[in-house]
């Protein structure tokens, strides 16, 4: 289930990008986000045997645990796969451009790189928290 907060405000400003994206910037920076969540989703997926609940906000795509019961190990890795998500596809890209450079795969390399490396920085909502304290106690 996919539960939208203020759906007018998120459709219409990814209306405006897509429409305004004339190099395609976005939906590669879109795409690296699926993938980063998809991670997510397969560890839940794993570990549960259920699909998650999905939250669309104009901050972006988020799993709702809700009352689920999972050790910490288990919601730290869950944690994890989505940024291990995005430096797979990053080394996929690497090896990609060793044999055929383009901008756009190096964009898709780089893009990969900062979604998973931002997710990984230890505050708020960000997986770098929920990694943190699940396996060191933070």
């Amino acid at each position: 289930m996919i539960r939208l907060r203020q759906p007018e405000l998120l459709l219409f400003g990814l209306w405006f990008g897509l429409t305004h994206d004339p190099l395609g910037i976005l939906r590669i920076s879109l795409l690296c986000s699926l993938l980063h969540e998809s991670g997510h989703i397969a560890a839940w997926i794993v570990f549960t045997g259920t699909l998650p609940m999905l939250e669309l906000s104009p901050g972006g795509i988020g799993l709702c645990l809700g009352n689920a019961r999972l050790s910490p190990c288990k919601e730290g890795i869950l944690a994890a796969a989505g940024p291990a998500v995005n430096l797979i596809a990053a080394g996929m890209a690497y090896l990609w451009m060793l044999y055929s450079a383009s901008y756009w795969g190096w964009f898709f390399l780089g893009t990969n790189l900062l979604v998973g490396g931002f997710n990984l920085l230890p505050v708020g909502p960000l997986d770098g928290k929920r990694i943190w304290n699940n396996f060191f106690g933070g």
